[in-house]
């Protein structure tokens, strides 16, 4: 073929090929927000640079608190900002409540899970769950023991370490697991049990895949509520529960080992409130003030979620003058709301102060959003709220913690980029306090 036909027939080819784009890109594309121009087939995944909330957070400077960024020929409409956020997830939550594609979950679920189901499937799950955890767990004995039980536990455990260095992220994920064992099939199991070690060592290394049953079709009444429906339901609780959990005390107990005055703040707290004699309780979190909001601005600075599991318009939405099409996916960036200046007077810092008033008593903050907002909000926030209070005070009534190394040599922020990237390791010693 002559060279000039070879650069015709190239030129025309990517002339359809870039119709064809075109086309496919913008069916139904809406009024979507501004964002970077997309590549053809692309899109814009050249800028999407690892990690993710961080290109976000660029980008948010750039074209503002709503804009669009192309993964292939499908948009992504990415939220930034308490206001906006509010607006979505709140205010709007019928219109942005939907799942986006988490292609993980997909392969674990199948769709039956809490965390990636959509429609009358998920409303069904939810509603179940939430129900269930409210009327705490499957079992008779309040949920609130079952976790201080659990407490008491991980202090024995740290207590058999009579003061060596150690690292206590696998005592941290036995308790966590052992609680949600507690909820789901109403047993816990101690830390010699090989069985339940395995389990560890499968979900902390994401290698966790319960196949789900196919789906018995017995012309019954339609329900949600069948072997591989639940077996997702199941699954979800471990992995959103007992990572998140175990991770956010994890972080804790090195903060406060890093931080000796806000230790000691929070020890003294405790001995004139709860004491020795018997072991913290949540309803002790109304005279904690300054554990409370310690404990709150740990879960702010750490921000574990950057960015909320992706959500889905479920309508064609209208939102702040742009039209943005039914099964859009929508990324709310949480970082946004955690370190916004606008909001926190030391965003970069971890500083109790945030969530306490002039007085010294602790003040709740709308812009602190560790679980998300709106309807798909983390339903067990109350269980993770309730597990992060007792396991840290219980263990800081009996222990003093400190870092091997001086901590005034810690850089806390460069520890929690890699606390995000799961490269973070840690030991240290708990002494025990004198009576």
């Amino acid at each position: 073929m002559e060279p000039g036909a070879v650069l015709i027939t190239g030129c025309l080819l990517l002339l359809l090929f870039l119709l064809l784009f075109r086309a496919s890109s913008g069916q139904g594309r809406g009024r979507l927000p501004p964002g970077p121009a997309p590549l053809p087939l692309l899109g814009n995944l050249t800028q999407n640079i690892l990690p993710l909330y961080r290109s976000y957070h660029r980008l948010c400077q750039e074209y503002g608190p709503i804009f669009t960024v192309w993964l292939g020929p499908r948009p992504t409409v990415v939220l930034c900002g308490y206001e906006v956020l509010r607006e979505a997830l709140v205010e709007n939550s019928d219109a942005f409540s939907g799942r986006g594609p988490i292609p993980l979950l997909k392969e674990l679920n199948h769709g039956y899970g809490l965390l990636d189901s959509n429609g009358e499937r998920w409303r069904q799950l939810r509603r179940f769950t939430l129900t269930t955890l409210r009327n705490l767990g499957m079992g008779k004995r309040p949920l609130e023991q079952r976790v201080q039980e659990e407490a008491w536990h991980l202090t024995q455990a740290v207590a058999d370490k009579q003061g060596r260095p150690f690292d206590p992220v696998l005592d941290l994920t036995l308790a966590v697991a052992n609680v949600i064992c507690s909820v789901v099939i109403g047993t816990r199991f101690s830390s010699d049990n090989e069985e339940f070690q395995e389990l560890l060592r499968l979900v902390m290394s994401l290698m966790c895949y319960f196949r789900s049953l196919q789906a018995q079709e017995q012309g019954k009444e339609q329900t949600e509520f069948e072997d591989e429906t639940l077996m997702a339901l199941a699954n979800s609780l471990f992995i959103a529960g007992m990572e998140t959990t175990s991770n956010t005390v994890y972080f804790a107990l090195l903060v406060l080992s890093k931080f000796p005055d806000v230790q000691a703040r929070v020890h003294g707290e405790l001995d004139r409130v709860v004491g020795r004699a018997r072991p913290p309780a949540l309803e002790d979190r109304l005279q904690l003030p300054y554990t409370n909001a310690m404990i709150h601005e740990l879960q702010r600075y750490l921000d574990l979620v950057p960015m909320s599991l992706p959500h889905a318009t479920t309508c064609p939405t209208s939102f702040r003058g742009y039209l943005i099409p039914q099964g859009t996916t929508i990324i709310p960036l949480l970082a946004s709301v955690h370190f916004d200046p606008a909001s926190w007077e030391t965003p970069e810092d971890f500083n109790p102060g945030h969530f306490l008033d002039e007085n010294g008593a602790f003040r709740k903050r709308d812009t602190a959003m560790p679980f998300s907002a709106g309807k798909r909000v983390c339903p067990g926030e109350g269980l993770a709220k309730a597990e992060i209070f007792l396991f840290i005070t219980t263990l800081l009534q009996s222990f003093t913690l400190e870092l091997l190394t001086d901590p005034r040599a810690i850089d806390l922020a460069s520890l929690r980029r890699a606390f995000r990237g799961q490269g973070l390791t840690y030991k240290l010693r708990a002494i025990p306090r004198p009576a």
